[in-house]
């Protein structure tokens, strides 16, 4: 699987604990604060704010399967709709492609593979729609290139055939370098605050030998936060004293993260080192979190192994343990109409075991959690989940590296 995907994990040979049962650390953010904080005013095509959630049915998750929808791609990495669109769904494949799906054909959106370097944990990693898509035909890729750097860059929606993009980039936003070829991070998502979201990993190797999670004046090992019409000119509440994209730091490979759509609250899938995985969550618009890399990995001492100093971290809301699983795949809470009972939960995944898991939070404190492995993938294991995805309804999907992409459905 390793020598197939490197995609999340990095240099991981230690010895790790063997029990891979997802523990609750603690609530969410290191303290719940709800909507507002220090988030900025909508620059970038205007989110809005979070409103008050509909509750969900009450009672227990029913019996779920997955459905397949389409299959034959070359190594899927994400897969997401545009706002508003409740037709199509765009799948990024790693080599440099995006594919749109409308009524189960797929059809060619977008091919940059001249400008993509890949593979391993490079590639075309991570897509994101203007919140104004619908109107200004406006996206956002993130890739790494020939020479190994990220590169975030504006392409649109072709003016001839609004069933595909336009070939060339409108504009390169920004690029970091990349010390090392692992650790690129992916995901770049618009917040409810209208601005684009990038995570960054460390810049790769292990143990972070450049001290890059706990150096805020760099980018590596960051939650960037940035208006993609003012840029590099940065939004009003990034973190005081660090580079002006930063908007959280001490993570070390935030493969996946999202916003819950109805909250607005921020959920980070972080890959670990040898031993631990982390699930870490954010009040909306909170934001100047210290998640703790590599002076901790999850809630355990890193460097240095013991009587570490965790004052002013933020300990991730939920972690395991290293075994069959070893390397986190951040996922979405449920917002969608199919499964009442699921509305709120947060589904994420191992990469290297195929487990699913969910939890569920109230004001910040975790109120559920379980497993969902056995009834999702029935027989199957060992599912190379590369990624989850929500469509424009809010049902969820999952993305599976070795070609194929299924919804998450009831019964």
């Amino acid at each position: 699987m390793v020598a197939a995907l490197s995609l999340s994990l990095g240099c991981k040979s230690d010895p790790p604990p063997i029990n891979d049962t997802p523990r609750v650390v603690s609530g969410a953010g290191g303290g719940w604060q709800g909507t507002g904080g220090s988030g900025g005013g909508g620059g970038g095509g205007g989110g809005g704010s979070a409103t008050t959630c509909p509750p969900g049915a009450t009672g227990p998750i029913p019996a779920l399967k997955l459905t397949q929808v389409t299959s034959g791609l070359d190594k899927p990495l994400f897969v997401t709709a545009a706002p508003g669109d409740t037709d199509r769904l765009y799948v990024v494949e790693q080599h440099g492609t995006i594919r749109v799906l409308r009524d189960g054909a797929l059809a060619p959106f977008l091919d940059i593979t001249s400008l993509v370097g890949c593979c391993d944990e490079r590639g075309l990693l991570g897509l994101a729609f203007h919140p104004g898509y619908a109107r200004n035909g406006r996206f956002f890729v993130n890739y790494t290139d020939k020479g190994g750097d990220t590169v975030i860059a504006e392409y649109a929606r072709s003016n001839d055939d609004p069933g595909i993009a336009a070939p060339e980039a409108t504009k390169v936003v920004l690029g970091v370098a990349q010390p090392f070829a692992n650790h690129n991070g992916g995901m770049i998502a618009f917040g409810p605050d209208g601005y684009l979201y990038i995570g960054m990993g460390d810049g790769g190797s292990a143990h972070d030998p450049m001290g890059n999670g706990q150096n805020p004046l760099v980018k590596l090992g960051k939650m960037l936060r940035v208006d993609v019409d003012t840029y590099p000119a940065p939004p009003a509440g990034n973190l005081p004293g660090a580079d002006p994209d930063v908007w959280d730091y001490g993570l070390r490979n935030p493969w996946r993260f999202s916003f819950d759509r109805c909250t607005g609250d921020l959920y980070i899938g972080d890959v670990g080192q040898d031993a631990w995985e982390e699930i870490d969550v954010e009040p909306a618009e909170s934001g100047h979190r210290n998640y703790g890399w590599d002076r901790m990995e999850a809630s355990h001492c890193h460097e240095p192994s013991r009587n570490c100093d965790s004052a002013g971290l933020t300990l991730p809301v939920v972690e395991y343990g290293h075994g069959p699983s070893c390397s986190v795949t951040g996922g979405y809470v449920y917002r969608g109409a199919r499964i009442p009972n699921l509305v709120g939960a947060y589904l994420y995944a191992d990469y290297c075991s195929g487990k699913i898991w969910y939890l569920k939070l109230s004001d910040g404190v975790v109120t559920a959690t379980g497993e969902l492995t056995t009834d999702l993938l029935g027989g199957r294991t060992e599912w190379p989940i590369s990624s989850f995805g929500e469509d424009g309804s809010g049902e969820l999907y999952v993305v599976v590296y070795d070609g194929a992409v299924y919804r998450i459905d009831a019964e």
